[in-house]
């Protein structure tokens, strides 16, 4: 008779540690919301025969923090998160709740979508569990997305062009640089286009992490390749600051050379990425026109 082994239990440790971390937050900021806007989560099972059975869970969490002032704390919240948070990683956006009403307003879309769509995980108002702000009206969303696509394509590929002659001209560290700008205004592209959110971050590890909350693949390019390919993601990654403030910043022809065909891939998802989303924006925009029209002609 064959024996059949059980599916290993998954561990309860990321919830708990999660739950944990989001009191610890708010002991520690005392803010005045903290949304979760997004979740990613990858499961591993390993069993058979001559292997021992095992189980894991890797989380991905994704926080909007409100802060009642405009103070920018958004590094240090991001820095105290990561170094309490031993299972999973987690990515912080701190805006303050003035801003945030006027974004609002201003029919921003991350935030509406975070107010009415996300999960309040704390208020500093017990009272207070929800909240439903007017929706996003999304007719302008694509010649908006356009417009944003454009300009983040066009330095894009001017950064590249740019990296390609400082290959041929052996300036291997400025390559790298040039190779950091391209795939920070891809990111900054995405996250506009696919979130409606203006970001201002500059740290690539950040700014992948965000794109992965709707495209999970993304960072795969990079960061998949094991060891090898975060020593690769590192030189870029660190390029930003030590190619123009470090004097010694070394970085051999066979790594930028690697490095430039990763990033000219990277360009052509992005690239790809950004115009399948602007089409669908397009048809939610006639969608939506032809809803509010269908209303009006009933209510008459």
């Amino acid at each position: 008779m064959t024996a059949f082994k059980e599916t290993p239990k998954l561990p309860n440790q990321d919830h708990t540690e999660f739950a944990a971390l989001i009191k610890m937050l708010a002991d520690k900021y005392k803010p005045l919301y903290i949304y979760r806007f997004g979740k990613l989560m990858e499961s591993n099972f390993n069993t058979g025969c001559f292997i021992a059975d095992s189980a894991a869970e890797n989380y991905r969490y994704y926080l909007l923090m409100v802060i009642d002032s405009d103070a920018r704390i958004e590094h240090a919240v991001q820095d105290y998160a990561t170094s309490h948070l031993e299972h999973g990683t987690i990515t912080i956006l701190v805006h303050g709740k003035q801003a945030m009403i006027e974004a609002i307003k201003a029919n921003n879309k991350f935030f509406i979508t975070v107010a009415n769509h996300g999960e309040l995980l704390y208020s500093h108002d017990p009272t207070v569990r929800s909240f439903q702000v007017p929706e996003y009206i999304p007719t302008r969303a694509a010649e908006k997305a356009k417009k944003h696509h454009q300009r983040h394509l066009s330095r894009a590929t001017g950064f590249i062009d740019s990296a390609m002659e400082c290959l041929r001209t052996e300036k291997c560290h400025l390559c790298l640089f040039m190779l950091h700008q391209v795939v920070e205004q891809c990111c900054l592209g995405m996250i506009r286009i696919h979130l409606g959110y203006k970001s201002d971050i500059h740290n690539l590890y950040r700014l992948l992490r965000l794109c992965d909350s709707f495209s999970p693949a993304m960072s795969g390019l990079f960061l998949d390749e094991g060891e090898e390919g975060r020593r690769l993601f590192d030189l870029i990654a660190n390029s930003y600051s030590a190619a123009r403030y470090q004097d010694v910043f070394e970085v051999s022809r066979q790594d930028a050379n690697k490095l430039l065909t990763q990033v000219e891939s990277f360009l052509t998802m992005a690239n790809i990425l950004c115009i399948d989303k602007i089409e669908a924006l397009t048809v939610e925009a006639a969608n939506y026109k032809q809803f509010k029209l269908g209303g009006m002609i009933c209510d008459n």
